[in-house]
């Protein structure tokens, strides 16, 4: 710091200024920090790069994988709705089955009474109210 008079005999303290030396070092080492700031946050940044990269890969699989799991699930529905067809069909044709098979009893039921109603002498309305 450098002393200044003044006109009315008092002294004012007036900062000295660095030499320019002094200012170099202080760009010098200015420049050093924001090098070392940069790199630091390139190396942050690029950090977060490959974690997002790393997430993204976990993402793509998950899909992949769901993918996967639902062309499974269609093709069991496939195979189900196939399977649950053909237990259908094979119903359907026990039912008519079984309804022929009644049809048949029926008749030979209606045959055996004739007879029996023939052959012993019995009213044909008995059949119809029985």
């Amino acid at each position: 710091m450098r002393l200044v008079g003044t006109s009315g005999g008092s002294v004012a303290a007036v900062p000295a200024r660095p030499s320019p030396s002094q200012d170099w070092s202080k760009l010098i080492d200015c420049v050093r920090h924001a090098a070392h700031q940069t790199r630091a946050v390139e190396a942050a940044v690029q950090k977060k790069e490959m974690h997002v990269q790393e997430v993204l890969e976990r993402v793509r699989e998950d899909v992949k994988s769901a993918g996967e799991r639902v062309r499974a699930a269609e093709a069991r529905v496939v195979e189900i709705q196939s399977r649950t067809d053909a237990l259908l069909r094979a119903a359907d044709e026990r039912v008519a089955a079984a309804e022929e098979r009644a049809r048949i009893a029926e008749d030979w039921l209606s045959r055996v009474y004739d007879t029996i109603a023939s052959e012993f002498g019995l009213d044909p309305d008995l059949k119809r109210s029985a």
